[in-house]
Parts: structure tokens; sequence; C-alpha cells
């Protein structure tokens, strides 16, 4: 299946209080397609998006405490191992 336009983005929040994930899990389900969001560990996730780093943080901003944090990072090049996240998922979405 060919991809639509957009690149690579790691989303990563951090809470001392709570478990971040399900919450930032479903935000991003809500604007990216299914296949293009995968978790990777805690709190972080890749994505495959056209939108823009402040989008998506501005997508998960209302998810967040004030004592909680975000970091939204586009990759310019990248390089992965191991099954999390998947090889083939991330070849598909490479440069």
């Amino acid at each position: 299946m060919p991809l639509g336009p957009g690149s690579l983005k790691c989303v990563s929040a951090w809470s001392a209080e709570r478990s971040l994930r399900q919450v930032i899990e479903q935000t991003l389900r809500a604007h990216v397609a299914e296949d293009d969001a995968r978790h990777v560990c805690g709190n972080t996730f890749l994505i495959y998006t056209d939108a823009d780093t402040a989008t998506i943080r501005d997508w998960l901003l209302p998810c967040l405490k004030d004592s909680e944090s975000l970091l939204v990072v586009e990759f310019e090049r990248w390089s992965g191992y191991g099954p999390a996240p998947d090889r083939d998922w991330l070849l598909r979405r490479g440069h």
C-alpha cells in the first residue's frame, strides 16, 4: 500500500504521577491512520504523518497536566534494530 506524504516522528511524554500511554495512543489514533502509529515503549510512540511537530504537540496538550512533559521530534535520519519498532514498518516510512 503506498504511503501518503509525511515523515517519521517520535512522540514521548513523561509524568511522575501516571502512565500516559493510553491517553497518548488514543489521541494519536484520532489523528493518524492506525497503521501509521507504533508504540515503542512506556509513553513513547513512533508515528508517520504530514502534521508538523507543533501540530502534534497541540493535539496532545489537552491530555497533559501542568506537571507533565511532552517531546515531539521529527526524524531526518534514523536506524533501528529489533522487533519494537518493527523493521519492515520503519523501512516503509524511511527515506
